[in-house]
Parts: C-alpha cells; sequence; structure tokens
C-alpha cells in the first residue's frame, strides 16, 4: 500500500465519524458498524527509516459485529479497533452500499 492510498483511507475515516455510521470490511471476511471515532495520532515509526510514511492510525469505537471473520487477525479490544498498517481494511462504506473506499489491487 502507498502512502497516498493509506492517507486517503485514513481520512475518509476522519471525514464521516460524525456524519453516519461507517461499515468496515477485512480480508478475512470481518465486517462491522462503527458509529464514533476516538481520532488520529501518528505513531512512534522513525523518520530515518526508509520505509518511514508517517504512519498514522485510527481509533473506531462502537463497534458492532455485522459478519465474523474467519481468523483473529483484527483485534476488537472493548469495541474498538485500530486502523492502521497493521491493520488495513478491504473497503469502507456507508449502510446505502455507498463505497467510500476500496483498497487497490496490488
Amino acid at each position: 500500500m502507498n502512502e497516498q492510498e493509506y492517507k486517503t483511507l485514513i481520512y475518509v475515516i476522519d471525514d464521516w465519524y460524525e456524519k453516519d455510521p461507517i461499515i468496515i470490511e477485512w480480508k478475512n471476511g470481518l465486517k462491522v458498524k462503527c458509529v464514533s471515532f476516538t481520532g488520529m495520532c501518528e505513531t512512534d515509526t522513525e523518520p530515518g527509516d526508509e520505509d518511514y510514511i508517517g504512519e498514522y492510525s485510527a481509533g473506531v469505537n462502537e463497534v458492532e459485529i455485522l459478519q465474523e471473520g474467519t481468523d483473529d487477525s483484527v483485534e476488537i479490544y472493548e469495541g474498538s479497533i485500530e486502523i492502521s498498517l497493521a491493520c488495513i481494511p478491504e473497503k469502507i462504506s456507508l449502510e446505502d452500499g455507498t463505497v467510500l473506499w476500496q483498497r487497490e489491487e496490488t
């Protein structure tokens, strides 16, 4: 995933958290509805690292599981999920099916 695609993902979450619930889907089949957002924060990745992309993460809260995943690769902790480079969804949409962001094929 390139830097621009990742930033677009984070900004989509940031733009929609106060408007409507969002549906987030992962590769393992997990599908959740989220109705709140804790905000964005920058990680402790070192800027001197060649792979540094200024990683930000976002926390989504009040998670309602719509479909269970096939494994535990996405951690839900006390009704929250951290979206980061270690936990990138495949798609974010509205309840009516409007796609806000979808992971690009690589």
